[in-house]
C-alpha cells in the first residue's frame, strides 16, 4: 500500500470516528432533553430506598417491580390505578446517566421462586433502575396511554448512618461516641476494647500496627452491636459491610481538650493519624455519596425492622430513635420548583415502613404503625414544620404466614427456614412506648423467621401486606 493510500485510509478512519462521536452526542442530547422534559412535566420521579440492617430492602424492591409489572397477578386494591384498571404494566430498564449497576431483579426473583424458596441477599452497594409505569388515562372522551418513570436508587442503610458525619469534625465525633460507649448496652459488650480506647493517649506517637489492630477489634464491636444487641446508630456505617477498610475509631481520651490544643499535636500523634483517616473517609466516601446520589432524590423510603428492634428491648428501641434523630437534619426537604426539579431537587415526601409484619397477628399491625409514628414524631418535628409530608406504614413485602385458630386462640402458621411447618403466637404489640415494667412483656423472644411461601413469582401471585398502601404514599399524587 502506498503512502498516499495509507494517509487516505487514516483520514477516512478519523472521519468515521468523528461521525460516530457526533451521532453519540446527538443521541445524548436527545436523551437529556427527554429527561429534562420528563422532570418538568412530573413524568419522572427519583425515589431513594434504604433500610436499617435486616429490613428486607431487596425483597421489597423485587415485590414492587413484580406487582407493578404484572397487573393481572397483582393484588393492589389500595393503589387506585390497579383498582380502577388503569395500571397496564411496567418495563424494567437501566437508570440513565447514573453510572450505577442495575438492581439485580432477576436474581432476587429467582431466589423467591426457587424450590425451596429463599430470601435475596442483602444490599452491599449502590444500584439503580428505571421502572416505566404504563397507565391508561382518559381525556376529551378518549382513552390514551401515559408513562410515569420511577427511578429507584437503592443503597445500604449503613451508609445512611454516616450522613451525620458531615456536620462533625473528628473531635466532636469522638465526644459524641464517648457518650454512647459509656452507656448500656455498649458499655458491657466489649469492656476490654473500650478500656483500651480510653487509655490510648491522643498525644502519644502513633503505632500503626496498634491502630490497625484496634480498628479491626472496633469494627467487630460494631458488628456485635448490630447482631447481638440490635443497635442501629453505628458509625462508621461502612464498617458493617464486608471488605470495607477505613481504619478509624473514637478517642474517648481527648476529654474536654480545647480544639486549639488538639490542632497543635504533632502530625505523627495518635489523634492526628485518626483525624486524617476520619477526614479522608468523610471526603472520599460520604461527600461523594451525597453529591452524586443522595441530593438527586425526590422522595425517600426508609425500611425499619421494628419488630426485631422491639423484641431486643428498650435500649435497642432507644438507639433506633437516636439514629432517626441524627439523620433527620441530613435530608434536604421542601417543595420542588421548576429549576429545583432539574438541578437540586428536594425530598418532598419521606416515608418510613416497618417491615415483616407477617411475623405478628393482623390485630397488631396498626399498633406497630402507631409505635413507629411515635418514634418519628419526636425526631422529625423540624421536618414537619417545614412542610415535609412524613408518613409511616407497616408492611410485609412478601407475606410468609397465615392466621389460624387453635384451641380458641389465634395463631400464625408458616414454614421455618429449615422447611418445618410451625404455628406460633406473638406477644401483643403495644401501640405506645412500653413503660419500664412492660418491657418484660416482650421477653419471651422474637417471632421465628419464616421462609418465603412456595408457588409465588412467575406463574403465581406474590402475597404481601399493605404494599399497595405504601405505593399510594409514595406515588398517590402522581397517578
Amino acid at each position: 500500500m502506498s503512502s498516499a493510500d495509507d494517509q487516505s485510509g487514516k483520514r477516512k478512519g478519523r472521519l468515521r470516528a468523528l461521525r460516530q462521536q457526533v451521532r453519540q452526542l446527538r443521541k445524548d442530547a436527545v436523551e437529556k432533553s427527554h429527561w429534562a422534559a420528563e422532570r418538568l412535566l412530573d413524568r419522572r420521579i427519583c425515589i431513594g430506598i434504604t433500610g436499617l440492617s435486616g429490613a428486607g430492602k431487596s425483597t421489597l424492591i423485587t415485590s414492587l417491580i413484580y406487582q407493578l409489572s404484572h397487573p393481572d397477578r397483582a393484588q393492589l386494591p389500595g393503589f387506585s390505578p390497579a383498582l380502577n384498571g388503569r395500571l397496564l404494566g411496567a418495563e424494567l430498564k437501566p437508570a440513565l446517566d447514573t453510572g450505577l449497576p442495575l438492581f439485580e431483579y432477576e436474581r432476587c426473583l429467582s431466589a423467591l421462586t426457587a424450590n425451596p424458596p429463599r430470601w435475596p441477599e442483602s444490599t452491599r452497594d449502590l444500584s439503580a433502575l428505571e421502572l416505566h409505569l404504563h397507565l391508561q388515562g382518559r381525556r376529551f372522551g378518549r382513552n390514551y396511554q401515559q408513562k410515569l418513570i420511577l427511578e429507584f436508587r437503592d443503597y445500604p442503610g449503613e451508609w445512611l448512618m454516616d450522613l451525620p458525619l458531615l456536620r462533625m469534625d473528628f473531635a466532636t465525633w469522638c465526644r459524641h461516641q464517648r457518650d454512647l460507649l459509656e452507656e448500656e448496652p455498649r458499655a458491657t459488650l466489649a469492656p476490654e476494647l473500650l478500656s483500651q480506647l480510653r487509655e490510648l493517649a491522643p498525644d502519644a506517637a502513633a503505632d500503626l500496627r496498634q491502630i490497625d489492630s484496634l480498628w479491626h477489634n472496633y469494627r467487630q464491636f460494631l458488628r456485635d452491636c448490630r447482631s447481638e444487641r440490635k443497635l442501629s446508630y453505628l458509625q462508621p456505617g461502612r464498617a458493617l459491610l464486608d471488605g470495607e477498610e477505613h481504619g478509624f475509631f473514637p478517642l474517648p481520651g481527648i476529654g474536654h481538650r480545647a480544639q486549639s490544643e488538639l490542632d497543635a499535636l504533632p502530625e505523627g500523634s495518635v489523634y492526628k493519624v485518626l483525624e486524617a483517616r476520619y477526614r479522608h473517609y468523610v471526603e472520599e466516601r460520604v461527600v461523594p455519596f451525597v453529591d452524586s446520589h443522595f441530593r438527586h432524590l425526590d422522595r425517600q423510603l426508609v425500611l425499619v425492622d421494628l419488630i426485631s428492634t422491639l423484641f431486643a428491648g428498650e435500649a435497642s428501641l432507644e438507639d433506633m430513635r437516636k439514629a432517626f434523630g441524627q439523620i433527620a437534619d441530613t435530608f434536604s426537604y421542601g417543595s420542588n420548583g421548576l429549576l429545583r426539579k432539574l438541578w437540586r431537587p428536594r425530598i418532598d415526601r419521606l416515608v418510613f415502613a416497618a417491615t415483616k409484619v407477617d411475623q405478628v397477628l393482623a390485630a397488631d399491625h396498626d399498633a406497630l404503625r402507631q409505635l413507629l409514628g411515635q418514634q418519628l414524631q419526636q425526631v422529625f418535628s423540624a421536618a414537619r414544620h417545614r412542610g415535609l409530608p412524613l408518613s409511616c406504614e407497616a408492611i410485609a413485602a412478601v407475606r410468609c404466614s397465615n392466621e389460624s385458630v387453635r384451641d380458641g386462640r389465634r395463631m400464625l402458621v408458616g414454614h421455618a427456614m429449615d422447611g418445618r411447618y410451625l404455628g406460633f403466637e406473638n406477644a401483643e404489640i403495644f401501640a405506645h412506648l412500653p413503660q419500664e415494667s412492660q418491657w418484660q412483656h416482650y421477653a419471651d423472644g422474637l417471632p421465628p423467621q419464616l421462609r418465603p411461601p412456595m408457588g409465588i413469582g412467575r406463574e403465581g401471585y406474590m402475597p404481601h401486606i399493605r404494599v399497595d398502601a405504601l405505593l399510594n404514599l409514595l406515588l398517590g399524587d402522581k397517578v
